[in-house]
This record gives C-alpha cells, sequence and structure tokens, in this order.
C-alpha cells in the first residue's frame, strides 16, 4: 500500500500558488504545477483530483476566514461604531497570512466556484454597513433617499482594498496607512483624522 506524504502534498500546494498567482486559475496547468512539485503529473493525482479540487482546497480556508471576518465583532466606540485601528488590524493580520492566496482569490479566480467572490463579498459588507448605520442615521433624523448607496459604499471598501493591496506590493507599513486612511475618509470619521498621525506624517 502507498502512502500520501504530507511534504509532497506541501509542494504541489506552493507550486500552486506560485502558478495561480502568476496565471490565474483559468490558464493555470497541473502540468506545470506538477512539474515545479519536482513530481509526475499522474503523481500529483493521488492527492488531487484536478485543478479544481486543488485550488478549493487552497482557497475555501481563505475564503471562509475573511467572510468570518466581516461579520466579526469589532470593538465599538462611545457611538457603538466599530473602532478604526481594531478594524484596519483585522484586515492587516488577515493579509499577513494569507496576501497571496486574497489576491488570488480576488483577482485570478475567474473560471472557478469563486469567480464572484468580489461580488459576494460586496454584498455581505453592504448588509453589514446598512445593519450598523441604518438606525444611527435614523436616529440623527438623516434620510437615505436610495439604500443602493449601501452597496456603493461596500464596493468602493472592497475595490479600495484590492487597488491597495496591489499598489503596496507587501510594504505592509504602507498598506496599513493607505487602508486606515481610505477608511476614515469613507466613513468621515474627522476626529481620528484631525488627531492620528497617519494623517500628518
Amino acid at each position: 500500500m502507498q502512502y500520501l506524504k504530507e511534504e509532497i502534498k506541501n509542494s504541489i500546494i506552493s507550486a500552486a500558488l506560485d502558478e495561480f498567482e502568476e496565471k490565474g486559475f483559468n490558464d493555470a496547468s497541473i502540468r506545470n504545477i506538477a512539474k515545479n512539485a519536482g513530481i509526475a503529473t499522474g503523481n500529483l493525482y493521488r492527492y488531487f483530483d484536478g485543478k479544481e479540487q486543488l485550488f478549493n482546497h487552497i482557497m475555501e480556508p481563505v475564503s471562509e476566514r475573511f467572510i468570518g471576518l466581516i461579520f466579526s465583532d469589532f470593538k465599538a466606540d462611545s457611538k457603538n461604531l466599530p473602532v478604526l485601528a481594531d478594524v484596519v488590524d483585522k484586515i492587516m493580520n488577515f493579509y499577513e497570512q494569507y496576501s497571496r492566496e486574497f489576491m488570488i482569490l480576488l483577482d485570478k479566480s475567474e473560471g472557478s466556484v469563486y469567480q464572484n467572490l468580489k461580488e459576494d463579498l460586496i454584498d455581505l459588507i453592504e448588509k453589514r454597513v446598512q445593519d450598523e448605520l441604518m438606525l444611527k442615521l435614523t436616529d440623527e433624523g438623516i434620510i437615505i433617499a436610495d439604500e443602493f448607496i449601501f452597496h456603493v459604499i461596500a464596493a468602493m471598501l472592497i475595490e479600495g482594498i484590492l487597488r491597495i493591496l496591489k499598489q503596496g506590493k507587501r510594504d505592509e507599513a504602507r498598506i496599513r496607512k493607505l487602508i486606515s486612511q481610505m477608511l476614515a475618509l469613507n466613513l468621515n470619521y474627522l476626529e481620528i483624522m484631525m488627531n492620528d498621525p497617519v494623517f500628518s506624517e
């Protein structure tokens, strides 16, 4: 009886990440992944049924973790709104662990079951933003003429984060600063913008 080896499986996953990052899901090649993992293509199929199963094996935990992050309980301020620093810390902790996988999911997953993930995330963030802000705005006497604006805000946040991650090129200090500024400006945290050194450096 032949046993599967953990080090070979890890080599396949590492080579697959390189391939998916460079070429995206659609253009990635199982043959290239096997070659770069140092094994025969037939041997790879002992570990994974094919490209789709391999992609899902890598991406599913990352997708679930980020969706959990959207609905996590951030620390709240006196107005019961999420504390900016806590939100940024949670995003950065996630990014530090899953930077490559997250970028592949958002930008290079066309043709996979995750090709609509960006829109799904936007919908989830829209729900959280609407749930948190609607009552507060109503209490302040502010009327939202068209609730589609919450979708627009969510889309801006996801697209903004994606552009920052691409531009930041894994410079974590710069990414943290840009995400902090984007969130504060979008959420109109004027007090933070006046007092936080990230806005004066």
